[in-house]
């Protein structure tokens, strides 16, 4: 309660004599800087939303032209890494492998999790021309996208908002320093005997 008592006196004009044009300014710089990031939380739904809306629409696009097929490795992966503390790092390779599209037989490099070996079965996706292509967007991936770019969108303001709010509230800070330099040095006069 005592911290809005002391902001109100900040901003209200005729407020405390002791308080200094250069911290009223500052209190509504702080009270501009907090509207701003709450009133970019709309924009950045907006932003995330719109994401959203596109991966669906691809997600709706890709689950008609893509199809999963089974494909069998034709040699080993690369066995899996291990870090130092023992927990094994996850990754794919590109791996030679054996297909049927319809009535033909393909073989072609696909992506297989380090580890796999030669004749295991791999889910690999095809498009309409039989080609191998990315596993369609699914609804989980939309989300995550859009909810990502939301809140990255409103952090990068958040982030924009708190840079300039340093920036001003230094420099009042050195034009507080600089009236304080003044003050003592006309102090300084006055004490100092003749």
């Amino acid at each position: 309660m005592r911290t809005l008592t002391a902001f109100w006196q900040r901003i209200r004009p005729g407020g405390s004599p002791l308080v200094r044009t250069s911290d009223r300014i500052e209190a509504v710089l702080t009270l501009t800087v907090l509207l701003a990031a709450l009133l970019a939380i709309p924009f950045a739904a907006t932003m995330g939303s719109d994401i959203y809306a596109d991966r669906m629409a691809q997600a709706t696009e890709q689950a008609t032209d893509r199809r999963p097929v089974t494909a069998v490795l034709l040699a080993d992966a690369p066995p899996v890494a291990i870090r130092l503390d023992g927990v094994p790092i996850e990754g794919k390779s590109r791996v030679p492998a054996r297909w049927i599209d319809g009535d033909v037989v393909r073989e072609e490099p696909v992506d297989a999790g380090n580890g796999s070996v030669a004749g295991q079965e791999v889910e690999i996706w095809l498009d309409s021309r039989g080609d191998v292509v990315p596993a369609p967007v699914t609804r989980d991936d939309a989300a995550r996208n859009g909810i990502g770019v939301g809140v990255g969108v409103w952090l990068g303001c958040v982030a924009l908002l708190a840079v300039v709010f340093l920036i001003a509230r230094s420099a009042l800070a050195r034009r507080r320093d600089a009236a304080w330099s003044r003050e003592w040095r006309r102090v300084a006069d006055d004490w100092t005997p003749a």
